[in-house]
Formats: C-alpha cells, structure tokens, sequence
C-alpha cells in the first residue's frame, strides 16, 4: 500500500537563512525522507531482530510488506545506533556472521550487558575491529571465540579490555572433542573418551574417527538384521 501525503511548504524570506524552505512534520507518522511509515519500521526491526536479513524478507514479503534483507540489516543497525547513543558499550562480545556463506564475512558485535546488536562490520578482519574498538575506548570486556583474528584486534584496539572465551564456543569445542573420542573408542567397548589416541595427528585422527565411526553403524545394522 502506498500513502501519499500532501503538506504544506514555505519559503524563508530571510536571504542569510541557512534553510530556504520548510515543510510540516509528523513525527508520529513518518520521519524526514523516509519511504516507510514509521510503524512499518517497528515492524521490519522486531522481525529482522528475530529472524535475521533473508527470512525476515521473505516473512515481510508474505505480510504484503516487501522489504530486503539489506533493508532490514540497515534498519537493525540504524535501530542499534539509537539505542546506544547514550550508552557506553563495557561488555562486547565479537565474532564474525557470514555475507554469503563461505565467499563473504563480517563482523557482528554485541553489547552482553543490554544483550543487542551495537555495530556491524563489513569485513572479518584485523584492522576494521582494532578501529571499532579504538573508537570505544571504554570497553572493558571482550567475550570472543578462540581464532587469533580478534585476539590481535583486541590487543591492538583495546589493551585495557580483558579477553574471555564465551561460553558457546567452549562447549562447541567441548561438544566436538566427546564425539570424536567417542567415535574412536568405539560404541560398545565402554572405554573411557580420554586416551593417547588424542595427541595423534589431527588428519590420522579424523580418519580413524570416521573409519571408526562406520564400523560402528556396521555393527548396528548387522545387530538389527539379526534380531529381525
């Protein structure tokens, strides 16, 4: 649906005025030079918020209101630059989001302590998160993964911040650590996930998990086949 308005418009008489012209304003409605109402950015911000870029285009899309997802990525970080204009960002956690997967990433920070979206980076890389990080230099607490990336970033951007790993990554990593032992030490053998298998070279390591791995479903099927 399109709203056309019709509002009023003055011209200054003052020659030295720095404005020649003006026009009305509604707040409520609609903000200057905006091609959507105010309300339906309300909307494209909660769903963007929840959904993320491509889906919440494709939701806005089945809602009768057609959006982008660089729309909605610019109205999250334009909805993000109003809510911290007042607030300084202490606790930040940083780690890089995917453009398109596999060809293009970025880098995505976000404020723990108020748990929203601050800035987002066009780039994964040292230089551009050692700026951002320079221009705020109040942050105390960086919350990262494990990659050396944003270690440097931090370290040249932030010495007075703190570095901790959050919390996803280790239990990421722990995750992936017990599968692998469990795979190698076999599903019925009850041996225990920690052995010297675990110093092995990391490509000896994956093959004999995946070897493992299919002997495993091997001994299943062959289980199941019997008892049927």
């Amino acid at each position: 649906m399109t709203v056309k308005l019709r509002l009023s418009r003055w011209l200054c008489a003052n020659r030295e005025c720095a404005r020649l012209t003006f026009t009305d304003r509604l707040p409520t409605i609609v903000a200057p030079y905006a091609r959507q109402t105010r309300r339906v950015g309300e909307i494209v911000g909660l769903l963007g918020h929840s959904t993320g870029g491509r889906p919440g285009g494709r939701l806005m899309e089945r809602l009768g209101m057609p959006v982008s997802d660089d729309t909605i990525l610019r109205q999250l970080k334009r909805d993000a630059a109003v809510s911290h204009r007042s607030s300084e960002v202490r606790v930040v956690g940083i780690d890089d989001w995917s453009w398109r997967r596999a060809t293009s990433y970025g880098t995505i920070l976000v404020d723990l302590e108020h748990r929203s979206v601050v800035d987002i980076l066009d780039d994964r890389s040292v230089d551009s998160a050692a700026k951002w990080l320079r221009d705020h230099p109040i942050v105390e607490v960086v919350s990262r993964d494990r990659c050396g990336l944003y270690a440097q970033a931090v370290r040249e951007g932030a010495r007075q911040a703190r570095q901790v790993a959050d919390l996803f990554h280790l239990i990421q990593n722990l995750r992936a650590v017990i599968e692998e032992q469990k795979s190698l030490s076999g599903r019925t053998t009850g041996r225990s996930i920690l052995s010297e298998d675990a110093i092995v070279d990391a490509a000896t390591h994956r093959r004999r998990a995946r070897l493992a791995h299919r002997q495993s479903r091997q001994e299943i099927f062959e289980m199941l086949h019997a008892l049927r």
